[in-house]
């Protein structure tokens, strides 16, 4: 009989488990990895425990159990005697925290020596790191042309030859000698190791062989030590694990070398012929260099797929298209040859972090539509999906698309089996739901999260949800039984401050515009007053909209409560249903003003919301009256900007103290500055929804919307006019400067820089530009809407909302170059304001950046004198500083999606496949820039190419003096500033893509931008 003894006695390893039991994310013992390299050979199985023992038992019940009860005081030589009691025939014994190959155990079980010892020669160099204090204690071996003359862990460093690992075999004399002889044993041997134990009885006269390990096993001292060791090449990776998972399949192999490949090429074909009959084969990649823990290189070389497995000469093709991929022509690259995965309904790659900070969450990548098992990792997929799941959120599985369900256990299955939890996985999901795992490889991205950051973010997703169920229960004058949450919809955060803004940045958009200015507006404007309800709130540091308080918003003042509770419950629901939608909720799930296509709402509410024509004749005569109403306020709400001109003037050349003039632009601002925005911003609405649902009846066609929009002269226009004016000389320099200096690419953001900050690199450039070669103008034809524009104003005649059309275009243009201006003059104040603060900061030793991660409030009860900041004004601002700089460093790593309309969205949501808001009807093909996270974007050359941005924040307003020919935002409406302005320009625009699609466009080197055809095309 052959005995395996592990011996599970000693200290416990970090994380205070059994030293057989390393507890991982799902407690998966290493002592599996033993067993697996053992069980060819192994028929009984004793452990010795003295440490939380109850775990082994209930994991191993059929192991024989042996107890060490002083296990603090004794080595693991008393421990393995101990275990000899019941033992006869042969004995294995091994370390409960080691793992070694079964190629190495294969070895040992062929010797007949009395002691068949596993040491490594590599020792010193098995792990990078390694410190001297832990080579001085190891157990060593001292050898003499294989001969063992010395073993033990007291043998000085410079005389050893190799290290002991903490595997051996015992023959059954010598396991009958110590049972026999043990109250012979000198009392001290209780105390050795392992290798003591040897030493003696290699002096008693027993024969001692080695075999060695060559540096090819793992102590599990560090967290990736187990994945260290199973995980090699793609190759050796695969057909390690292929026997041990259970919840995923991996598929025979046959991989060879390069070397091997050059010597026997026509035995290899003929084996893998043998191994795979008719099948169809992938060759691929299995290159040294090509995955590892330091580096990756997905993707780097070739894969050739449905290779003919009857033909030898295919396969011979493919394997050397394969290997002229290498480029480091390293004769021990490897090449893996395995069956294709038939009946494929999605594939992808999947990561057990997020790849960009290491957050605790399941990424899963794929393409369920083209049944193809390479179009993620080619990046060719348009069909594209990204799911994400939080990894402690395994209850809630079935929230997971039945397509890809199976996959989040085989994922943690292989996370446990290898002890690592940081891994990119690639897959295929056949059509019964059978996970085929393709390669698995660690991320090679050093993270900065620590462990106790997974349970911050845990503990933050756990007051999002609360905060969550909180807010269901509603103020009493907003109606609706569910509140939902967006970054897009109304005042959208993601355009103007993104998803993940600083403390400073999302305090001043609350301040200014979110918190009563917004409802204000509304109720002024003819709506339904809901007032005091804030419109923005933030989960773990994310902003978003209350969708419920602003679809309340849109309800015309004159519908009963009954009525407008009827009408939210109804859009919500629309919009849970479409959450694709969620950047187009004025367009296309809530009517905010009368539309000349007002029956297509009247079809939707009658035939999906069961409204009466009595219902739908309140509605639609409250929105006539708010239509009728923007008609005649634009011209005081454009009179009223010049009031917050005039007060700039006088605050801004006033001796205030930095904070106090801060603090007085930022009142100003709100008073007279965003609520008449507000007020244009919303009459541009009605304005841009009039035009569209003239198309949308046929009464204009698109190219006369294009062409009056093109008419439209906004401040931007103004800006690259001001430019070539520069660049001629007809206007100065000074002037240019002055007059938009204070724009800046993050509008509320204070570690932003304004353009009169860095005119190198903001408007040098442009005016650069004008000087060689004019702005190029985009061209529409003006007669276009000159042709159709009495139809258009006699059907506003027709529906009564106007009894006279003599009016009526000016108030649109005034109205969209309105909103624009009063955006432009209102930012003044701000940026402005944002300067003072950071002269403020200096003279307390804070940076823009330690500004950032301070709350508006805190400095305002620091100007006032109230709260916390009453005695010592700068320490305290200094420690909220820090304070908001770590909460924002983890609040930045948590994922979110962009719409919520349950608890469970805070942890699996899969992002939603957003319909991009096309502008214009043009078509370009170019280069593309991915402006996202270039600080220096502004000094590349743009010319003719598509620019791509995160947001369609004003800020950006200098990129329409590039002269570029697309644009591409990630967020934003279709009647956000950029759609604007791109429409101004006769630009080609994809407003708002989305995340997950701008993800794949920025990977892009030549994209085609066919707004006409609402497409955008990876060209290469």
């Amino acid at each position: 009989m052959n005995n395996l003894v592990i011996l599970g006695a000693g200290k416990p390893l970090v994380g205070d488990s059994n030293p057989a039991i390393r507890k991982a994310s799902y407690n998966i013992k290493v002592t599996d990895w033993i067993l697996h390299t053992t069980a060819f050979l192994v028929d009984k199985v004793t452990f010795v425990a003295g440490y939380q023992v109850e775990e082994i038992v209930d994991k191993y019940p059929d192991f024989t159990y042996v107890t060490n009860h002083n296990w603090h005081n004794t080595g693991a030589a008393e421990s393995l005697l101990l275990a000899c009691g019941d033992i006869n025939g042969e004995v294995y014994v091994s370390y409960g925290d080691i793992v070694y190959r079964k190629s190495l155990v294969k070895k040992i079980a062929t010797s007949d020596a009395d002691v068949s010892v596993a040491i490594d020669k590599k020792w010193k160099q098995r792990y990078a790191n390694r410190t001297a204090e832990d080579i001085e204690i190891c157990e060593k071996v001292c050898l003499t042309e294989e001969k063992v003359h010395r073993l033990g862990s007291d043998i000085p460093v410079e005389m050893a030859s190799a290290e002991f690992i903490g595997f051996l075999k015992f023959s059954p004399q010598v396991i009958e000698y110590l049972k026999n002889c043990r109250p012979e044993l000198p009392k001290d041997i209780t105390k050795l190791h392992l290798s003591g134990l040897i030493e003696f009885l290699r002096m008693k006269g027993f024969d001692i062989q080695v075999f060695d390990a060559a540096g090819d096993w793992a102590e599990l001292n560090e967290p990736a030590d187990l994945a260290h060791f199973v995980m090699g090449t793609k190759a050796q990776t695969l057909k390690r694990l292929q026997s041990v998972v259970h919840k995923s399949r991996i598929e025979d192999q046959v991989s060879f070398t390069v070397s091997e490949w050059r010597v026997a090429a026509t035995q290899i074909t003929q084996k893998i012929q043998e191994a795979f009959n008719d099948n169809r084969l992938v060759v691929r990649s299995s290159a040294l260099s090509e995955d590892g823990f330091s580096s990756a290189n997905a993707g780097a070389y070739t894969s050739v797929l449905r290779v003919d497995c009857s033909q030898l000469s295919a396969i011979q093709h493919a394997v050397e298209e394969v290997i002229s991929s290498y480029p480091d022509n390293n004769p021990a690259n490897q090449v893996l040859v395995q069956p294709m995965v038939n009946d494929v309904v999605a594939s992808g790659v999947a990561f057990t972090r997020t790849l960009d900070h290491g957050a605790p969450y399941y990424v899963i990548n794929y393409d369920d539509v083209t049944r193809s098992t390479e179009s993620i990792t080619s990046g060719a997929s348009r069909e594209h999906k990204t799911l994400l799941m939080h990894r402690n959120s395994l209850h809630l599985l079935d929230a997971v698309p039945d397509v890809v369900k199976n996959l989040i256990p085989a994922m943690a299955e292989i996370e446990s089996l290898l002890d690592f939890d940081s891994l990119d996985i690639e897959f295929a999901i056949s059509q019964k739901g059978r996970v085929h795992i393709l390669q698995v490889r660690p991320i090679a991205v050093l993270h900065e999260l620590k462990e106790e950051d997974d349970s911050n973010i845990q503990e933050m997703l756990a007051h999002a949800v609360a905060r969550f169920e909180d807010l269901q229960t509603s103020t009493p004058f907003v109606v609706g039984k569910s509140a939902y949450f967006g970054v897009m919809p109304d005042w959208n955060p993601a355009e103007i401050i993104g998803t993940k803004p600083s403390r400073m940045s999302i305090s001043l958009y609350k301040e200014l515009i979110m918190d009563s200015n917004w409802a204000t507006q509304r109720a002024e404007y003819g709506y339904r007053d809901v007032r005091p309800q804030p419109l923005l709130t933030s989960f773990a540091g994310h902003p978003y909209v209350d969708i419920r308080a602003s679809f309340n918003s849109f309800v015309p003042a004159n519908l009963g409560d009954s009525l407008a509770t009827r009408l939210v419950d109804f859009y919500l629901k629309h919009l849970a249903e479409n959450p694709h939608l969620h950047d187009k909720v004025e367009f296309d799930v809530v009517p905010t003003c009368y539309g000349l296509d007002f029956d297509r709402w009247k079809t939707r509410l009658t035939e999906k919301g069961g409204f009466s024509l009595d219902d739908i004749s309140q509605l639609e005569n409250g929105l006539k009256s708010i239509t009728r109403n923007a008609f005649k306020r634009t011209t005081n709400d454009l009179s009223s900007i010049s009031i917050l001109k005039d007060r700039f003037e006088k605050i801004s050349t006033s001796n205030l103290p930095p904070l106090n003039k801060a603090l007085v632009l930022l009142e100003d601002c709100k008073r007279y500055g965003t609520l008449v925005f507000a007020h244009l911003a919303r009459s541009a609405f009605v304005a841009v929804t009039l035009l569209k649902s003239a198309v949308n009846r046929n009464i204009i066609t698109q190219a006369a919307a294009d062409s009056f929009l093109g008419s439209i002269r906004t401040v931007t226009h103004q800006f690259t006019e001001n430019a070539t004016d520069t660049a001629l000389g007809n206007m100065s320099w000074e002037d240019f400067v002055t007059k938009y200096g204070h724009l800046r690419p993050g509008t509320y953001d204070i570690s932003s820089p304004c353009y009169r900050d860095d005119p190198e690199h903001f408007l040098v450039p442009i005016v650069e530009r004008a000087k060689q070669s004019p702005q190029s103008s985009h061209v529409l034809d003006s007669q276009q809407w000159d042709r159709v524009k009495a139809d258009f104003l006699q059907a506003l005649v027709d529906e009564e909302l106007v009894s006279s059309s003599n009016s009526i275009e000016q108030f649109m243009r005034d109205a969209i170059e309105g909103r624009e201006y009063a955006k432009f003059i209102f930012s003044r104040n701000l940026s402005a304001a944002l300067d003072c603060l950071v002269v403020y900061g200096e003279s307390l030793g804070l940076s823009r950046d330690d500004l950032s991660y301070i709350d508006i409030a805190d400095l305002m009860h620091c100007q006032s004198g109230t709260g916390l900041l009453t005695n010592d004004g700068a320490q305290e601002l200094k420690r909220l500083a820090e304070l908001g700089k770590a909460t924002h460093k983890l609040t930045s790593t948590i994922e979110l999606p962009p719409l919520i309309t349950q608890s469970s969205d805070f942890c699996v949501f899969l992002y939603p496949n957003t319909e991009a808001n096309f502008v214009g009807s043009g078509k370009i093909r170019s280069e593309c820039v991915d402006l996202q996270l270039s600080t220096e974007a502004n000094a590349l050359n743009l010319s003719g190419k598509i620019a791509l941005i995160p947001q369609a924040d004003p800020g950006y307003d200098w990129l329409f003096g590039q002269n570029i020919a697309g644009l591409i935002t990630m967020y934003g409406g279709a009647n956000s500033h950029m759609a604007i302005r791109s429409a101004e320009f006769g630009l080609p625009a994809a407003i708002g893509v989305g995340e997950t699609k701008y993800a794949s466009l920025a990977l892009a080197q030549v994209l085609e931008l066919d707004a006409g055809n609402r497409r955008i095309q990876v060209i290469r």
